[in-house]
């Protein structure tokens, strides 16, 4: 039987996948080229903790105990956790797309995704597929919000649109994760229009 995080307990999980839009802010601070090497370093760390994770019994007790009332029930049988796509997913965009790119998928990956799923969890009614409208609505909202707060360092139509497509892709009961198809799909619906 698959595990409903509660709302308190889904609210815990996003407010930890909000930080991840450190890694956003952090391309304000730093070169694009110095981050990438420092994200590829924390992104093979946490690959080695997953495997250590799934090999190791007592690493995986340890591992339970502090986040085993936020992951998910596939997270705890030994598939990659939303942390792990979101150290995968940052490092793919830092290798391949332009700054600005890199930091409105990033930044909608962590709130568009945090709103949807809090709205989606309290006020949704109306299913598509295992997510609801409401929380659709609300993840398009934010990411449209964000992509004004950007502009003009990207393309407002297209990043609108790219909001949109992603919302369709989030939606849709993908065997991909969430953290990595929604940063991929705005940064590559983004620079093909």
């Amino acid at each position: 039987m698959s595990k409903t995080l509660s709302l308190k307990n889904e609210f815990l999980r996003k407010s930890i996948h909000v930080c991840n839009s450190i890694f956003a802010y952090s391309l304000f601070y730093f070169n694009q080229q110095d981050f990438t090497i420092i994200i590829a370093l924390l992104t093979l760390l946490i690959l080695l903790f997953e495997v250590l994770r799934n090999i190791s019994p007592m690493i995986n007790l340890v591992f339970k105990k502090f986040f085993g009332s936020i992951i998910r029930d596939f997270e705890s049988l030994g598939k990659l956790t939303g942390a792990s796509f979101v150290f995968i997913s940052t490092l793919i965009l830092l290798l391949f797309f332009d700054k600005y790119t890199c930091i409105f998928a990033i930044l909608v990956m962590s709130y568009s995704d945090t709103v949807a799923a809090l709205v989606g969890k309290k006020y949704g009614k109306t299913k598509i597929f295992n997510k609801t409208l409401e929380g659709s609505l609300a993840f398009f909202i934010v990411g449209c919000i964000i992509a004004i707060l950007i502009h003009p360092n990207i393309d407002l139509y297209n990043a609108i649109l790219a909001v949109l497509f992603a919302t369709i892709v989030e939606s849709l009961p993908l065997k991909i994760d969430d953290n990595l198809s929604v940063p991929m799909s705005i940064a590559i619906f983004t620079n093909i229009i």
